[in-house]
């Protein structure tokens, strides 16, 4: 299994080069989704840790159930991805290699702690969901679009940001379902994700923390992200995970920190286009931000638009969620977007 090219949609604003996609396999390392208690022991080594052992609490949700759901989702695509990532350096494969031993080193001895730990988050989600009777999620195959560690890392810190952002949305969920037991361990996953965010901006020459207060998201939106890394039809039982599915959204150049328009292609095999359409922005913890859109040119049901990225006006640092709404809104927050998303979301990176 190779680091693969596809799921540019997600990618948007990375700008990433990429080889042909070639289909990975569902096989995880270390047993899972189930490992075996003396596999489960050597995991919880390499992560430092364990599994928290409290008792869990004796009912839930349907709420609560959606995020186990998604995130188990999420986890086993970070596990095969940070799996594959570790192989290719420790094989030294092209792109892969390190003049100093030492570095490399160094970047195994943190990837693979932070393997072991999303190997834990994954267990500690399907875990759950087994105990309220609820079939466990199922590993995909993936594709990766990355060629070497440098975009590896880009890649992995993108979609910790959208993970930073999602459990913001998953805490909140957990709560209006008067499922508070469980908001305390995703607060906790928050803080781990966050250290590895640190560590993946830092490798990029960035300052280790990108905002005050991270770039919120919605479930929906990090199940479309990590469903365009998943060759189609290879997971056992998506179809269980109650969310929605939005037309694909590719930014095709990456805004710098600046105002300045945003050339962009997605679907609208409906032509919604004709009826009139906005670019939605979602940023730190502020009000959706709507511009205008304007279409450029259409083939079939890809469609080329351009919008205002209002930089300057809004500082919009770090993570900005993007997507194409059939509202100008007002919205109140994500979840409200979500709503009136056509496609996305397109992931722009600032910083």
């Amino acid at each position: 299994m190779k680091f693969l090219a596809s799921a540019m949609a997600l990618l948007g604003a990375l700008s990433l080069t990429s080889g042909a996609p070639i289909n990975t396999t569902n096989e995880l390392p270390n047993g899972l989704p189930f490992p075996s208690a003396s596999e489960l022991a050597v995991i919880e080594q390499n992560a430092h840790g364990t599994l928290p052992n409290g008792p869990p609490p004796p009912v839930i949700s349907n709420k609560g159930i959606n995020n186990l759901r998604l995130i188990a989702f999420n986890e086993l695509f970070e596990v095969a991805y940070f799996n594959e990532l570790i192989t290719n350096i420790t094989e030294g494969k092209d792109g892969y290699r390190f003049t100093d031993s030492g570095d490399r080193d160094d970047a195994l001895r943190s990837l693979k702690a932070i393997l072991a730990q999303e190997e834990l988050h994954a267990i500690s989600a399907n875990d759950a969901l087994v105990h309220f009777h609820v079939h466990p999620i199922q590993p995909c195959e993936y594709t990766f679009p990355v060629q070497d560690f440098d975009s590896a890392i880009r890649l992995a810190s993108t979609f910790t940001d959208v993970v930073l952002g999602t459990l913001q949305d998953a805490i909140e969920r957990f709560v209006l379902g008067h499922d508070a037991d469980l908001a305390r361990e995703i607060a906790a996953v928050i803080g781990n994700e966050g250290e590895q965010q640190g560590w993946f901006r830092v490798l990029q020459a960035k300052i280790p923390s990108a905002l005050p207060f991270l770039t919120t998201a919605d479930l929906n939106y990090a199940f479309n992200a990590v469903k365009s890394f998943t060759v189609p039809g290879s997971c056992p039982n998506i179809e269980e995970i109650p969310l929605r599915t939005f037309e694909s959204l590719e930014i095709l150049e990456a805004p710098g920190a600046k105002t300045e328009n945003i050339t962009f292609t997605f679907n609208d095999p409906e032509d919604q286009a004709g009826h009139g359409l906005w670019m939605t922005y979602i940023n730190q913890l502020n009000l959706p931000i709507v511009e205008p859109l304007k279409v450029i040119s259409r083939e079939g049901d890809s469609v080329t638009a351009q919008a205002l990225f209002p930089y300057d006006d809004h500082e919009l640092n770090g993570l900005t969620i993007a997507s194409v709404t059939t509202s100008d809104g007002p919205f109140s927050d994500a979840n409200e977007v979500v709503k009136w998303t056509l496609a996305g979301p397109g992931l722009i990176s600032v910083n």
